[in-house]
């Protein structure tokens, strides 16, 4: 598994990684607006585009997502042209920023270095190959290098929280211990008051005495309100930069605590009479006495509200040993009952790998989720606590079924194998609908057609046939669930992945409609930018859809002719992908140049400009043949904190 050196003079490279959510439509990201930052191609329209913005600060493009719990959640899409403004922040306070996320004993998740190193999102993953029932998921080279693609820094000791529990330390600490008390922040990051970046660093008087100064936090909380509408009161959500963010003000009321609990008042020992672990805003605090747990919460409280931070009493608990908790044991009893379906679909292990015969798939994956909703009831779960290790693992079968299996196996083994994975895969994603378990559904979507259609075209329709079902009937699952506000991010990337399928598996208009809630003609003006660009690139050219097609262009030529669209990233996102869009006709492209007053009231003008911005992506890639399998893995590389 080859490494490449990042190249450290690309200081655009901060666009890539900090500053966009996890939870986009796939096709979206800033990979053709850093190529297009990074070769200066595109200088005179960007700097035309900010002029025509007479204001210092942005407003963030909002969209709500559903949460697994049934709520909604706020992210943000920093203004395309904000972001330009955190490359020069990140390339001058790199440094500063590494000093200050690491002076706290207790954090699991801080920056350690900036990353030398990144991985081709084309390669085959070693986390993608199975070798054996019970091998491990995730080899150890791995955990000590997934973090050089995701991001602009390097994080110790730990990127993701499953690693915790999974690390010899966890062991360790229930040895010293017999009790830990679990707590998390309430909307941490809504709460958060950007001046308190300052009152961190500095201490809230000499804060106050240097507001005007050019310093580092003065700078980074200028820097967060232009992103947000000038807002003080809380940051963007989604991106790496606000993890940043608010890791340097929970670094400091760590430190504070810290310092009371081993003042002569309280007199506790760190590491003796107690220890303290933080994941960004979710914290394990470790000892052998409850009264300690509970005067080191009383303590945690005050200083978190001196930031303006509370505690969340909901999700507060204590635990004895052991530790382990009733998903851990989930977990293991998931993986066990995968062992036992591999085994029941290969042959034993040999030179040569085949599919065994089975009479009766469906007795297969009924058995499985049997075993599955015993699991979760035994363990007093919800589905959606472990829903995603069963798709992950279907996932890794389904790849070592394909660089494995060989062409001249039966078509009947193939087709039992093929649905038996569909079958439980699209079961436990009903029942657990999110981003990380859409990108791995779209994952066994996109690589079940590429076999089907490179090895054993005859089954073509069985399997675009229950993939097709299985979707719609997600879908349906997920639009109840969801409320109107939500964006439904899942449902757009699952409709990407869905055109991987013949034609003739089309939604039709009124399917396309109900997903989206359109009933009459002002429900087109209700769409937000993900929506619109996700259904041009499902509709394209088809005529099938002219209706829906003319409507949505109405649309979009009505968001344009409102004023102060250069100042809000929703408009500015939508103004470029429009005018690359190869489903839009020159003739609106040219008339939405002529609202935004880009160019005088001259065809050829608005023309010039529509050229100069259309002759590369910025942001939604609209290519029909791209290649979705690099880009989920790519995404699945990158995955959220």
């Amino acid at each position: 598994m080859s490494k490449i050196k990042i190249d450290k003079d690309d200081k655009a490279r901060v666009i890539l990684t900090e500053l966009l959510p996890y939870e986009v439509p796939m096709l979206f990201s800033n990979d053709g607006f850093h190529s297009i930052l990074k070769n200066k191609g595109k200088e005179s329209i960007i700097s035309k585009i900010k002029l025509a913005n007479s204001k210092d600060f942005s407003i963030p493009f909002n969209y709500e997502i559903r949460k697994n719990d049934g709520d909604s959640r706020t992210l943000s899409i920093i203004h395309p042209f904000k972001q330009i403004d955190f490359i020069d922040f990140y390339s001058k306070y790199d440094s500063l920023i590494l000093h200050l996320c690491s002076k706290s004993p207790f954090s699991l998740r801080r920056v350690s270095s900036v990353a030398k190193y990144y991985y081709s999102a084309s390669m085959v993953f070693n986390e993608d190959t199975i070798k054996a029932p019970g091998a491990e998921i995730e080899p150890e080279v791995l955990d000590t290098e997934t973090q050089l693609l995701k991001s602009y820094f390097t994080y110790y000791p730990i990127d993701l929280i499953h690693k915790f529990f999974d690390k010899r330390e966890y062991i360790k600490l229930e040895q010293r211990f017999n009790q830990v008390l679990e707590f998390d922040l309430s909307k941490c990051f809504y709460h958060i008051y950007t001046h308190s970046l300052t009152w961190a660093v500095k201490g809230k008087e000499e804060a106050k005495s240097n507001a005007n100064k050019e310093t580092f936090e003065n700078d980074f909380d200028k820097l967060m309100q232009k992103a947000n509408y000038n807002e003080t009161n809380g940051i963007i959500v989604g991106p790496e930069v606000s993890r940043i963010f608010a890791e340097i003000i929970l670094q400091q009321i760590d430190l504070d605590v810290l310092k009371i609990l081993e003042s002569n008042k309280v007199k506790l020992k760190y590491g003796v009479d107690f220890d303290i672990k933080r994941y960004v805003d979710d914290y394990f605090i470790f000892a052998n006495d409850e009264k300690i747990l509970d005067q080191i919460l009383i303590i945690y409280k005050k200083q978190l509200e001196c930031y303006k931070l509370y505690v969340n009493t909901a999700k507060t608990q204590k635990r004895k040993v052991p530790f382990i908790s009733n998903i851990a044991i989930a977990k293991r009893e998931i993986g066990k009952l995968d062992d036992r379906l591999f085994k029941e679909l290969f042959n034993d292990f040999s030179t040569d790998v085949s599919l065994n015969k089975i009479k009766n798939p469906y007795a297969i994956s009924n058995n499985f989720i049997k075993e599955f909703q015993a699991i979760v009831k035994q363990n007093e779960l919800t589905y959606e606590t472990i829903s995603k290790e069963v798709i992950r693992n279907l996932k890794k079968m389904l790849i070592y079924f394909i660089k494995n299996i060989k062409i001249e196996d039966g078509k009947a083994e193939v087709e039992s194998f093929l649905m038996i994975v569909l079958d439980i895969s699209f079961y436990a994603y009903s029942l657990c609908i999110n981003a990380s378990t859409t990108f791995k559904i779209s994952q066994i979507i996109v690589l079940a057609c590429k076999y089907i259609d490179g090895n054993h075209f005859e089954l073509k329709y069985t399997i675009h046939s229950k993939i097709a079902k299985e979707s719609d009937f997600a879908m349906t699952i997920f639009n109840s669930r969801s409320k109107p506000t939500d964006t439904n991010i899942d449902t757009l990337n699952l409709l990407i992945s869905l055109r991987k399928l013949d034609d003739s598996y089309l939604l039709n208009e009124s399917r396309l409609k109900e997903l989206f809630r359109i009933e009459s003609a002002l429900d087109y003006l209700k769409l937000n930018y993900f929506q619109i660009v996700t259904l041009l690139y499902y509709i394209r050219n088809e005529s099938i859809y002219s209706d829906i097609k003319n409507e949505l262009q109405n649309c979009i030529e009505q968001k344009f002719l409102a004023d102060g669209i250069f100042t809000q990233s929703e408009l500015t996102l939508l103004f470029l992908d429009v005018l690359t869009c190869p489903f839009i006709e020159d003739k609106l492209k040219n008339k939405i140049v002529r609202h935004t007053k880009l160019s005088r009231d001259v065809k050829a003008e608005a023309q010039l400009i529509v050229d100069q911005i259309s002759d590369s992506y910025w942001f939604m890639d609209w290519d029909i043949d791209i290649d979705l399998e690099g880009v989920l893995k790519k995404k699945e590389w990158g995955s959220s904190y």
